[in-house]
């Protein structure tokens, strides 16, 4: 063969090993920038989830220590009323204003509850609002006395919980 022909032929297959080099090299690059994305993504799904579980939590707390306070009102109110009765029981309901900021609260700590991701703070949220119901559905001082010393208690560990959750998010 004349050397014209092998120089044409030299050309060809450059062209064509250059072309399979540049294609390769953007399949490569495109599969590398498409799992960054992904990567990306993931990562931007993950701090947002994180952001709103450290609003929830933070949001969740505030809540949590209005609706012991009203709790405590309502335990005051109560006592109150238990040493008015002769019976030592019941007699009078709580005041409109008292039992719905209790509604309100309860309502409130029941939203936020549920959104919460760790398990083990979620089913202490849950005993403590059922300790807190047990202060309202008290029918007798001790009874009373009683539910509002395992709420109080049970109180302080959520929160305690609640703290530590809240450091781990951020």
């Amino acid at each position: 063969m004349e050397p014209l022909t092998w120089a044409f032929i030299g050309t060809v297959i450059g062209a064509v090993v250059g072309a399979g080099t540049s294609i390769l090299t953007t399949v490569i690059t495109s599969s590398n920038a498409r799992k960054l994305q992904q990567s990306a993504s993931i990562l931007e799904r993950f701090e947002k989830a994180r952001e709103f579980q450290r609003n929830n939590l933070l949001n969740l707390q505030e809540t949590l220590s209005v609706g012991m306070r009203l709790i405590v009102r309502a335990h005051l109110f109560d006592t109150e009323q238990f040493q008015k009765s002769e019976m030592d029981r019941r007699i009078s309901l709580l005041p409109e204003e008292l039992n719905q900021e209790l509604l309100n609260s309860s309502r409130q700590l029941s939203i936020l509850s549920e959104r919460v991701s760790d398990d083990p703070l979620r089913k202490s949220i849950k005993s403590l609002r059922q300790s807190m119901t047990d202060v309202l559905m008290s029918r007798t001082e001790q009874e009373s006395f009683a539910a509002i010393k395992v709420a109080n208690t049970l109180f302080e560990e959520t929160m305690g919980l609640l703290g530590k959750v809240l450091r781990e998010n951020y």
